[in-house]
């Protein structure tokens, strides 16, 4: 069962970030049709993320209490009704206001997500399952690429999101009829006496924790990260286009290849990651130690596309960049849940949407850097790339130097596990 929950959860991603991806799939056409400028680009870019971050928290904790699979079907059927509205929008304010919409029922998916597949699967393949249901975003966000410019191109770009939003509601379906909420029916004391715990949580306390210096430089780390993830779906078709002067067709095989090769890096490390923390059961060197490693390179690599900006090394560049700096996606919400795991949903929330922060100002930055930039465009895409680079390599050694995740924690006995592994399995 958790191997179908699993599965469907990745789908879930999919559908999430090809729902984020695909307005810069179709930012040539959507400018074209509403004669927008790269300023205007990057609003409707940011929109997006306004109230990602607050609904985000408020859903997460709000599936802590009611169930993940409620809020999880109930997300993906408004999805689907913000999708087919695309067929309705005539003028930017309702494309801003579309955006804006979509951004506050998808915020929650990510921390929901996460947490959800936390109850399926115990602590030595948490860092595998969740990079998995990463690679769903990766998959959607990229390797999608092709199949979603093809639609665009045949269909338009209003019908290509329709298509996305019907493939919304084959997931809800799915998801209510094959899954259960919860595993550990043998521990069903147990939850009432954690969801007893949650009334308890005093305000004071989970403040101190969350500006604890694990959870604090854990969500800058993910917030840095953010900014390339924002910039991927938002920038880097045109980039593509314009800097490195590929076709549409090029620029989504590009995208694709991009999408598949990073997602087999993250999820490389995400089992180094959990191959060293089965060994030694230490925290700091399983997953600090790996992920800021992984971060460092890979913000180098990000800078080496703005000095050598050969199409082939551009796309080499960016598979490893976006491989090794998105393994604080997969690994970050487990040390996060680590700190409070009696509230799993809304730490996560709170990282995610903490770190979707970035996606309200990133495309601002970039549109506003490129409009400015008094040489030419390259110029303007060259800074913005620096400036990324710049911010997850600072975050990334932050991380390194302060993350000290409690290594001694056992969020369940040895005989517990065991039982555990019978009901899932």
């Amino acid at each position: 069962m958790r191997w179908i929950v699993l599965v469907l959860l990745f789908f879930g991603m999919i559908i999430n970030f090809a729902d984020k991806s695909i307005i810069g799939l179709a930012a040539a056409p959507i400018m074209k049709d509403f004669n927008l400028s790269y300023t205007e680009w990057g609003l409707v870019g940011s929109s997006y993320y306004w109230l990602y971050p607050v609904t985000g928290i408020f859903g997460a904790a709000w599936a802590d209490r009611i169930g993940a699979k409620k809020v999880l079907g109930l997300l993906m059927l408004t999805w689907a009704v913000l999708q087919f509205g695309v067929l309705a929008i005539t003028a930017l304010p309702l494309l801003i206001a579309y955006r804006i919409l979509l951004g506050a029922f998808e915020g929650p998916f990510s921390p929901v997500a996460y947490s959800h597949a936390n109850k399926w699967f115990p602590p030595k393949l948490r860092g595998l399952a969740n990079s998995v249901v990463v690679s769903g975003a990766t998959v959607g966000a990229m390797v999608v690429a092709p199949i979603l410019v093809a639609l665009i191109s045949t269909l338009g770009w209003k019908p290509a999101f329709a298509c996305l939003g019907a493939a919304s509601i084959v997931w809800a379906v799915a998801f209510h009829f094959f899954t259960k909420e919860n595993p550990l029916k043998v521990f069903e004391e147990k939850e009432k006496k954690r969801k007893e715990k949650l009334e308890k949580i005093n305000l004071r306390d989970f403040g101190r924790l969350l500006l604890s210096p694990s959870a604090l430089f854990t969500t800058l780390a993910y917030f840095s990260t953010y900014f390339l993830v924002v910039w991927i779906a938002v920038w880097l078709p045109i980039y593509l286009v314009e800097v490195v002067e590929m076709t549409s067709k090029q620029m989504g095989l590009a995208v694709m290849i991009i999408g598949i090769v990073s997602t087999f890096i993250y999820i490389g490390v995400s089992f180094i990651s959990d191959h060293l923390y089965k060994k030694n059961e230490n925290w700091r060197i399983s997953r600090v130690y790996v992920v800021g490693i992984s971060m460092v390179i890979g913000a180098l690599l990000m800078a080496s596309i703005t000095f050598y900006q050969n199409p082939v090394w551009v796309i080499i560049a960016m598979c490893l960049s976006k491989g090794l700096t998105y393994a604080i996606l997969p690994i970050g919400p487990t040390i996060m849940i680590n700190e409070m795991p009696e509230r799993g949903g809304l730490m996560t929330s709170i990282l995610t949407s903490s770190g979707n922060l970035a996606g309200i100002i990133a495309p601002i930055i970039t549109g506003y850097i490129i409009a400015i930039s008094d040489s030419s465009k390259i110029t303007g895409y060259n800074y913005s790339v620096l400036f990324m680079a710049f911010l997850v390599l600072t975050f990334a050694l932050l991380f390194l130097l302060f993350v000290k995740p409690d290594s001694t924690y056992k969020e369940r006995s040895q005989g517990q596990m065991e039982v555990l592994e019978k009901k899932v399995n």
